[in-house]
């Protein structure tokens, strides 16, 4: 090895030492493990070889081949829990909870956020057919019962919605349900069949 100021060589340290012991095997062992998919793409295989396969199962299913109808039927309510937190205090909070009816077949559900800048590419999968969030939370005087709620859950609404659908055996899914927006009290019952 060279030294950058002058042309004296110098003994590489350990470190070096490794690097330089282990590169050409880095480098083999890097073209052995290139080499078949390097093969496949160069023959014209769409398939991938069967060593980079994953057998992880992604959290986002293939879409049906035939669509399947939406989960249709909803009910979301606001729940409050007040607590105790001494000196004439109390602590509480706001849930907005989303349910929807069990959908024939479904082995679990799937849930997306959608906010003012889309939808996220992260879905939160569960077994149950009800959603609760916490929407607002506060600690007041005991008198004041629960302080500035109404103006917070107003700020909330627009903020965040949620839409759901069901996944049935085979990893196929329904169509996404329309989305219900969070810190508000409704039901929606469409008319249409499955």
């Amino acid at each position: 090895m060279r030294r950058a100021a002058g042309s004296l060589k110098t003994k590489p340290n350990r470190i070096e030492e490794r690097f330089l012991l282990k590169e050409p095997l880095f480098v083999s062992t890097k073209l052995a493990l290139l080499l078949p998919l390097l093969l496949a793409t160069s023959c014209g295989s769409s398939q991938t070889a069967p060593s980079m396969r994953s057998d992880v199962q992604h959290s986002t299913p293939s879409a049906p081949s035939m669509a399947l109808p939406p989960i249709d039927k909803f009910s979301t309510t606001l729940e409050d829990e007040v607590r105790d937190a001494g000196a004439d205090r109390i602590r509480w909070s706001t849930y907005w909870k989303l349910c929807w009816d069990e959908y024939p077949g479904a082995i679990a559900y799937e849930l997306q956020i959608i906010t003012a800048e889309g939808s996220s590419p992260k879905l939160r999968r569960q077994l149950g057919e009800c959603l609760r969030v916490e929407m607002v939370a506060g600690e007041n005087k005991r008198s004041q019962g629960l302080l500035r709620r109404e103006q917070m859950l107003g700020l909330q609404a627009g903020q965040l919605a949620y839409r759901v659908r069901a996944v049935l055996g085979d990893n196929r899914v329904t169509e996404w349900s329309q989305s219900m927006a969070t810190g508000k009290a409704i039901t929606v019952n469409a008319q249409t069949k499955r």
